[in-house]
Order: C-alpha cells, then structure tokens, then sequence
C-alpha cells in the first residue's frame, strides 16, 4: 500500500503546478526569424548573380538544407524511439529542434532551387512543401495531447486525479468567499456545452481564447479579492477548464495522431528517396560544387 502511495505521488510531481506559469517553446518564432533573415541574403544573392542550383553559393544552400533535412528525418525518431540518447535532455526539446530544421532546412533548399522547379527537383520541392505543411499539423496535435514534465502522455487516470486536486483548491477558496463570489465562482467552473471531440481538438485555441475572456471579465466582479489572489484563483480555473478539454479530446487526439503518422511518414520517406536520387545524379554528373 505504501509503494502504491508512492508511486501515486510521484506521478503526481510529474505534472506542472497549476499557479506556475510554463516554459513555452519558441522554436515556431526562432524558425521564422531565421527564415526572415535567410530571405534577406537571398535578396542579396539575387542581387548579386543568377540564383541557380549550379550556382556554388546556390549548391552549398542546397548541400546545408539538406543536411537539416536530414537531421529533421532522423534524429528526433532516434530520440523517441530509442534509450541510448537519454542522457541527451527530454524529447521535448529534441521535437523544438525537429521543428526547427524541419522549417529552415527546406526554406534554404528553396533557395537553393533560385525558384526554378524543373523535373525531379520539382517533384522534391513539392513533396517538401507537403511534408512542412504536414508537419504543422503533427505539431498542433501533438500539443493537443497532455504530457508530464517528462514528456510522457499522460493518462485518463491522471487527469482526472489532476482535476480532483484543483476541485479541492477551488473548494477552499470558495468555503472563505461570500455568498456572491461563491456563485462567481461555481459560475465559471461549470461547464455549459458539450461539444463534439473534433471540434475541441480543432478549435481548442480558440475556446481557450473565449473561455480565458470571459474568466477576466468575471473576476474583475470580485473586487474584495487581492490581485495574487485573483491571479491563482484565475490559473486554477484555467487548469480545469483545460483538463476537462484534455479528456474529452484525449482519445480523438490520439487517432487523429495515428492517422497523420500513416501520411507523414510515407510521404517524408518518399521525398527523401526523391533528394537522395537528386544528389546522387549531381555527383554523377559532377555538377555544382562537384565540378
């Protein structure tokens, strides 16, 4: 009984305080600048001479891009999906950097291309393009699905005792507020619709958006309550709101990911099988850098 205890609290230190505010990833807005500065040399490089594949400058953006490629395909798979690379940090931060070269790494092999889409470079580019506009949507799911601080999913069961937890904080606050904020309170717990799991997954943004307004408007009514106060009770709403979101979606999220992977994959297998005949006819036919 005791390790049972035990094993329940840990899980339960798994997961982020609710009063604390998360470390949001930043890979989206590092991609973006580094693909507005990018934009920025090619400019430059239009400037200065015909942007083409065969062009040296145009054949090392081609041999970086696909380098990062490369890496996006291989190793956060690695990452996942093997134990010899833990000692490297959490997977969580090994998907930013999946991100992050599989944003930049086709951006400058669009670059390299000098806008020219002929034959199998074509083909590759397109097939690129499907895969960076795949991976967007893997990335919205995947942070549809609850995690622990170690990245793993969390569970139905975890959730629940998550929300159990936060239930009783509110029942605290609320059992030393008067009458009137009680039923603020009690007002903004509830929930007053049941949507579709679909929809939640697709339009969770926007509900947490609609739900995080109303939660401001309301609380302004409870003037007697201090701003630290105010803020926590806030942040323990925004919690439950969420989990009740996270389990109604939880199984959706988990079909619609195994659904994407059946397409992601292939196709990115695909475009690799595409660059790789690519590069191979370039060192046949000794072509840009291998002249």
């Amino acid at each position: 009984m005791r390790n049972r205890l035990s094993v329940s609290f840990a899980r339960k230190q798994q997961f982020v305080d609710p009063t604390v505010t998360a470390v949001k990833p930043y890979e989206l807005e590092l991609s973006l600048f580094v693909v507005f500065v990018l934009t920025g040399v090619y400019i430059a490089y239009d400037l200065l001479t015909e942007p083409r594949g065969g062009n040296p400058f145009g054949h090392a953006l081609g041999i970086a891009g696909a380098l990062l490629m490369l890496m996006t395909e291989v190793l956060y798979s690695l990452r996942k999906r093997t134990s010899w690379l833990n000692w490297a940090g959490p997977v969580r931060y090994w998907l930013s950097f999946h991100i992050f070269t599989g944003i930049v790494g086709p951006f400058m092999v669009l670059m390299h291309t000098g806008l020219q889409f002929r034959g199998l470079a074509g083909l590759s580019f397109f097939l690129t393009l499907v895969v960076v506009g795949s991976g967007f949507i893997g990335r919205y799911l995947y942070t549809a699905l609850p995690r622990t601080m170690s990245g793993v999913t969390a569970s139905r069961q975890e959730l629940g005792q998550e929300m159990r937890a936060i239930e009783y904080k509110l029942a605290q606050i609320k059992a030393q507020r008067p009458q009137r904020e009680q039923e603020i309170v009690t007002s903004l717990s509830q929930r007053t619709t049941q949507r579709n799991p679909l929809l939640t997954v697709v339009g969770r943004s926007f509900y947490q958006w609609r739900y995080h307004r109303r939660l401001q408007k309301e609380l302004r009514r409870l003037d007697q309550l201090e701003e630290q106060q105010r803020q926590q009770l806030a942040a323990l709403l925004e919690q439950k709101r969420t989990l009740e979101r996270q389990i109604d979606m939880l199984a959706t999220t988990r079909r619609l990911l195994r659904a994407w992977h059946i397409l992601h994959i292939p196709i990115g297998l695909t475009l690799f099988f595409s660059v790789g005949i690519h590069i191979l006819a370039t060192i046949y036919f000794r072509a840009g850098l291998f002249k």
